[in-house]
């Protein structure tokens, strides 16, 4: 690092898009790769997506990055530092709307090109917990027969899970895409300087990156996103706790009824339940 200064995190979407930008074609070629593990000659950048917005309520422009590499395909990246529990249905709706954009009326079908959605989540996702890979790559294949027979290839979505970086990185230290994963979550830690030394083109970005880490209102508004996000967060899991807690109630009050039904006494429905005697009796 050249300066004594506290860089901004990649993963915060403000950030993210401001660094993979038109401009700098050759770092968003190699995260791209690192995830589809194909080489890739070129790409090209849709100049729409690097907006800013003002204030952290607002959305922050088109929060999503878009690339077109060499052979035609749509690549549409994002970042997505919440659970909101909807991660399959929400970014199937939006590869969906990516690839039914590609046509107008009248157009013929084959015209259509494939359509690659990435997806960087920064908690494990729910269905891929026990799996121990940083990646899973998604695609519709026939299941009945057991023949592994593909309907199309147009379709390819893949799930990157920071939290698993750090595990990947141990296992292999050249793991591309564990790599960019740290780099992502926090270029400040020491372990990325030392992955500069085997990946130019995290070198690059971090280069960048300084520059950027630089400019006041970058750092204000990714101050103020960074906030929004953890207020997300926050409210996600009251949210969620209080619905456990309600539903632990109302669980309690199906036994107690059950109880009542079958003549025990309040007394032993208190002991067993741990209430009192007076609110099993409010339980009709």
């Amino acid at each position: 690092m050249k300066e004594n200064i506290q860089l901004l995190k990649p993963k915060i979407d403000v950030v993210f898009h401001s660094l993979f930008r038109v401009g700098n074609e050759n770092i968003t070629k190699a995260i791209i790769s690192a995830v589809t593990k194909e080489k890739i000659n070129k790409i090209d950048l849709n100049n729409d997506r690097h907006i800013l917005g003002k204030y952290p309520e607002e959305k922050l422009g088109i929060l999503d990055l878009r690339a077109t590499l060499d052979n035609g395909t749509i690549c549409n990246i994002e970042v997505q530092l919440a659970d909101n529990k909807d991660t399959a249905e929400r970014f199937l709706y939006y590869w969906s709307r990516i690839y039914s954009s590609q046509l107008v009326k009248g157009d013929d079908y084959a015209k259509i090109n494939k359509v690659i959605g990435i997806i960087i989540l920064d908690y494990e996702f729910e269905k891929t917990r026990e799996v121990e890979s940083l990646s899973t790559k998604w695609k519709i294949k026939e299941v009945s027969t057991g023949k592994e027979i593909q309907l199309t290839d147009v379709f390819e979505l893949y799930i990157i899970e920071i939290p698993k970086s750090k595990r990947i990185l141990k296992e292999d230290a050249n793991n591309k895409l564990a790599q960019w994963m740290l780099f992502l979550n926090d270029p400040n830690e020491k372990e990325v300087s030392k992955i500069m030394n085997r990946n130019k083109e995290i070198e690059e970005a971090m280069n960048e990156l300084e520059e950027m880490s630089k400019d006041e209102e970058l750092r204000r508004v990714a101050e103020l996103r960074e906030k929004a996000i953890r207020d997300e967060k926050n409210g996600l899991r009251h949210a969620r706790q209080d619905g456990i807690e309600e539903g632990i109630k109302e669980g309690i009050k199906k036994v107690v009824r059950k109880m009542k039904k079958e003549k025990y006494p309040d007394e032993v429905i208190a002991e067993l339940t741990e209430l009192t005697i007076e609110e099993v009796k409010k339980i009709k």
